[in-house]
């Protein structure tokens, strides 16, 4: 456990240090080493894990003595504790205060092996607090940014779990664990790696099926279903939409189930049960939603529909598609934690759409806005549908057609970047 190279350097923490803002030097810590872990920091600092929780919730840690004193154990320069602090809080030599920070650290260190067998709520409450962070997030942070904190989370999870004994504690535990590992599968997804996110959602799949939670197996199945539709396998994504369906599923992964079904019927050509999904999935659409990428909004709603209209490819189901695209685009402009990757995608369906329909002005003004977006928030899936323009732009000269070739050439040749972002 170790700060990183350069870290005292920055000028934003030489600025915190210089005000003894103990807080602000944490979150930036935090920040530039995600692997760190809130035990981790706890240690490093010299205080309770509960302190640095707080601290990185925007409380606690303004006791100047314990401010300076976690700064100097982390290994920033010396802080002088001013006068009046010293008055109030006399300073032992610094023999004695280094005796006294290591048998700290010693207590700390055997009270943590007494609690291995049945550690505390706060230990899980820490841990499901960063799990819905995580999944809020990430429809809509940089994939390169946001991987490691996935990574190190997960590994805290699992190896959580080797140590609970308590049947609450340890449903818990795995729900976290489940989520984290079905956000690592959806992070190999989103860059292409059709295996290992397969991989992935099968071990999130074991973990959902010892909880028993009917709403983390249909999420789980939905995520086998999206993999398999974006791996070409319609077919596969198809059942996988269905068995999650077999689920006592009541909150918004019902809709989700429903419009990944109508996707993955309408890829293979089966008009009936397209239309028959899609009306399942408006039918359920407002359902209870949980944060980020385990809920699924009317937003995504209306833009799987769209995708799902617009592969049946007949004139009346083009009209339905961009206007379900269109609803996508308003809801996403207007909502906090937008999905970066679904406002793309429903701009790229009406940008299909109206190529089909020999609007070319109409589908550049959707391109220009894809193709501005940076690289970080491009994935395997946007790439593969800003592909499929390419044959309606062939053996069309107007200005235009040639202006949206030109951005879409270079928007695919850009690669995707790699793990440490949505799609």
């Amino acid at each position: 456990m170790c700060v990183p190279p350069g870290f005292w350097d920055r000028p934003a923490v030489t600025k915190a240090v210089r005000a003894r803002d103990a807080r602000t030097v944490l979150h930036l810590l935090h920040h530039s080493a995600p692997h760190l872990t809130h035990e981790a920091l706890a240690a490093m600092c010299g205080v309770d894990q509960s302190t640095i929780t707080r601290a990185l919730n925007g409380r606690g840690l303004t006791r100047p003595d314990v401010a300076v004193r976690a700064l100097n154990r982390l290994g920033a320069l010396p802080t002088p504790i001013d006068s009046t602090i010293q008055a109030r809080t006399p300073s032992p030599g610094s023999q004695w205060r280094a005796r006294l920070d290591a048998d700290a650290a010693h207590t700390r260190a055997q009270v943590r092996s007494l609690l291995d067998q049945d550690p505390p709520h706060q230990v899980l409450d820490t841990l499901e607090t960063d799990v819905d962070h995580l999944c809020r997030i990430y429809v809509h942070t940089p994939l390169v940014d946001l991987y490691p904190q996935i990574s190190a989370r997960r590994r805290d999870a699992l190896t959580l779990l080797g140590s609970l004994s308590r049947p609450d504690q340890s449903q818990r535990a795995h729900t976290a664990a489940a989520r984290l590992v079905g956000l690592q599968a959806h992070a190999a997804m989103d860059t292409g790696s059709y295996t290992t996110a397969i991989g992935h959602a099968q071990a999130a799949r074991a973990l959902a099926d010892r909880t028993g939670d009917p709403a983390l197996r249909a999420w789980v199945w939905a995520l086998h279903s999206l993999i398999a539709y974006w791996d070409r396998r319609p077919a596969d994504a198809q059942r996988a939409a269905e068995n999650g369906l077999t689920h006592q599923v009541t909150d918004s992964n019902l809709a989700r189930l429903h419009a990944l079904r109508a996707r993955a019927a309408a890829a293979q050509g089966d008009t009936g049960t397209a239309r028959a999904a899609i009306g399942g999935a408006t039918e359920h659409a407002g359902h209870e939603a949980l944060p980020g990428v385990l809920g699924f909004p009317t937003g995504k709603v209306h833009t799987y529909a769209s995708t799902a209209l617009l592969a049946l490819d007949s004139l009346s189901d083009r009209r339905r598609s961009i206007a379900h695209a269109e609803r996508a685009i308003a809801l996403y402009g207007a909502g906090a934690d937008r999905s970066v990757g679904d406002l793309l995608a429903a701009r790229l369906d009406v940008a299909t759409a109206h190529l089909r329909d020999h609007d070319a002005d109409g589908a550049l003004e959707q391109i220009q806005l894809v193709t501005a977006v940076p690289p970080g928030h491009r994935t395997a899936s946007i790439t593969r549908r800003a592909r499929r323009l390419a044959p309606l732009l062939i053996d069309n000269h107007a200005a235009s057609v040639r202006r949206a070739r030109d951005l879409l050439t270079e928007f695919v040749r850009t690669p995707i970047p790699a793990l440490g972002g949505n799609g």
